[in-house]
């Protein structure tokens, strides 16, 4: 399917998190040379070994970036939703991409060629201390994650990544939305769908937590957090 195109606004633009420190010159600067693409469920944005002269942010949609073993096993590493963005470090580095971008639902996406993003950065310190911390983030979470796979078993790694992605929801009780298939969630969390249904519903039957489809509601946060908590490295004071 051939990706449909249009030009972005600098609403639109500004709308994004990465892009609120910009002053309005430069941002609609940024704004004109983009490109918003509309993608089909099932297309591939990335591939591995793939060059970028620019990066990407999610409008709407679901995706995920994912790895592929010698034998065809996926692993997921990271779900992107809208707000999200993707491809700087390969685009700062100049390096062939390591991983694989796909779209998990119908998408659309803003494409930010990097002549323009290497100019805002040269000149709006605000937009460069954005941007840093948006990769420091994204370094913290994947070393959390790494954390989580080595350190805990598998009830402590649903536990984390429950209080991570939890919102308050009805009746004032915080809730969980999964964006994409428990079997696309279990893979993030280095997990089969079997071991991730399997001990959902074990959390459950222990008055943890209560399933409603892809809704989640967390109706025991404190004992999910002590849950969470074994198997950590504690914080260094120093």
């Amino acid at each position: 399917m051939r990706p449909a195109t249009r030009l972005p606004t600098a609403e639109l633009v500004r709308s994004l998190p990465l892009f609120h420190p910009l002053d309005a010159e430069p941002l609609n600067r940024i704004a004109d040379a983009a490109r918003s693409l509309v993608l089909a469920r099932g297309t591939t944005v990335i591939d591995r070994g793939a060059q970028l002269d620019g990066f990407y942010a999610v409008l709407e949609g679901t995706l995920k970036i994912f790895l592929l073993s010698c034998n065809g096993t996926e692993r997921v590493i990271r779900l992107l939703t809208p707000g999200d963005s993707f491809g700087e470090a390969i685009m700062f580095n100049n390096l062939p991409s390591p991983v694989y971008v796909q779209a998990l639902s119908d998408v659309e996406l803003c494409y930010f060629p990097k002549e323009h993003v290497y100019d805002a950065l040269a000149n709006q310190p605000r937009f460069t201390q954005c941007m840093l911390k948006s990769l420091s983030q994204m370094l913290h979470q994947l070393i959390g994650d790494l954390e989580a796979c080595c350190m805990q078993n598998a009830r402590q790694r649903i536990a984390h990544y429950l209080l991570c992605q939890a919102r308050q929801g009805p009746d004032h009780c915080l809730a969980v939305q999964l964006p994409a298939s428990k079997a696309v969630v279990a893979s993030t969390l280095n997990l089969s769908a079997e071991t991730f249904s399997r001990e959902l519903h074990q959390l459950a039957r222990e008055d943890l937590i209560a399933i409603r489809h892809r809704t989640i509601l967390l109706t025991d946060s404190g004992a999910l957090t002590m849950l969470a908590e074994q198997g950590r490295t504690p914080a260094s004071n120093h």
